[in-house]
């Protein structure tokens, strides 16, 4: 129903109801988890979906460009992708990405071409606000020329079936410094900061899985990989699972730095291990001294886990592309090598026919 009826450009506007940290004081990072109101007649979702969030810009920092410029926030402009007229203050807010630069709003600055290399350095070190602080006011500002403002996207981490009115979300809190400022996350800052409870309606869309979601057979057991907020969508799957009864078995490795301070919803996860409904496997990097990561725990469980694959089981990854998501692929291959005697090139086929089969299921980022 809703992905007919919500989408981009005519979201869903769902109250921001809670928000809690998941981490202690005393962790090394910030990540949060957020709640969101729905009303399942309006906006129905299925475990494995994610949803599209409208994020906003900094309003400080809207102002702080704008007073810079001289302009007024109620200054009206016409948007030139939807061609309606709103306020340049809004516009700014909502429709381009104010923490990236690119060349066509950069020479939108310079009355002459700049030289490939200054302009290569201009956009790598400064937002757009820096570069309007570096040049001279100019009257060809031209905003428009500015990157859009995109979505982020969320895996959504309950089931329906547990808490039919919200969507939950886990999201990391990123800062960090550049060019001697703090800078925030535009999504971040936006959902764990900025927006109010009970106040705030985050403007949302869904964005469904066609494949990352659970077996159709109950019975089929799973193997579910999410370290960091990679977990979110396996708390999602583990309800579903509890909720409707389902007879598989189910095994989680989740991995973060520290149990102490980072174990994303640990009560949850140890009571259904509690239940006998889990295996648990936990990877917390900086609890020893050697790192310890979820790929490692998968090779010294190489055999349990090669046996759970042969009897049927779904593997599923979740988390970062970049580095976790291809050590975890090589892992599978050098377990399919040793505990299941294949050669590289039949580790390869095997893979890939679980692919196929969509018996391995990715929703990386």
């Amino acid at each position: 129903m809703s992905i007919e009826k919500y989408n981009r450009t005519h979201p869903y506007l769902s109250p921001l109801i809670e928000r809690f940290s998941l981490t202690s004081p005393q962790s090394t990072k910030k990540t949060f988890h957020l709640t969101l109101s729905i009303d399942p007649e309006e906006f129905s979702f299925s475990v494995g979906d994610s949803i599209g969030v409208l994020v906003q810009n900094d309003p400080e920092e809207v102002k702080s460009l704008l007073q810079h410029l001289k302009k007024k926030w109620d200054e009206e402009m016409i948007d030139p992708r939807t061609q309606k007229a709103l306020s340049i203050g809004d516009y700014l807010l909502t429709k381009v990405n104010l923490t990236r630069a690119n060349p066509a709003f950069l020479s939108s600055l310079t009355p002459h071409p700049l030289e490939k290399e200054e302009q290569t350095t201009l956009l790598q070190n400064h937002t757009p606000f820096e570069l309007l602080q570096h040049f001279p006011p100019s009257p060809s500002i031209n905003f428009t020329r500015l990157m859009p403002l995109l979505p982020r996207f969320y895996s959504i981490a309950n089931s329906p079936h547990f808490f039919p009115n919200e969507i939950h979300l886990t999201i990391s809190y990123l800062s960090y410094f550049a060019n001697g400022k703090e800078k925030r996350g535009v999504a971040s800052h936006f959902l764990c900061e900025f927006a109010k409870l009970k106040t705030t309606h985050l403007p949302i869309y869904l964005q469904p899985s066609p494949s990352f979601h659970l077996p159709e057979d109950p019975n089929k057991p799973i193997i579910m990989i999410g370290p960091g907020t990679g977990v979110a969508p396996f708390r999602a799957f583990l309800q579903e699972r509890v909720a409707t009864r389902a007879e598989g078995r189910n095994w989680l490795f989740f991995g973060e730095r520290n149990r102490a301070t980072d174990f994303y919803y640990g009560d949850f996860f140890t009571q259904i291990e509690q239940e006998g409904r889990l295996r648990l496997d936990l990877a917390f990097s900086r609890d020893t001294d050697e790192k310890v990561y979820v790929q490692h725990l998968m090779l010294k469980e190489k055999t349990s886990l090669w046996d759970w694959i042969q009897e049927g089981a779904y593997l599923y990854v979740c988390g970062d592309a970049e580095k976790m998501a291809k050590e975890v692929d090589q892992t599978l291959h050098q377990i399919a090598k040793e505990a299941g005697g294949l050669s590289e090139e039949e580790s390869r086929r095997y893979l890939k026919q679980m692919r196929l089969d969509k018996r391995y299921r990715v929703d990386v980022y």
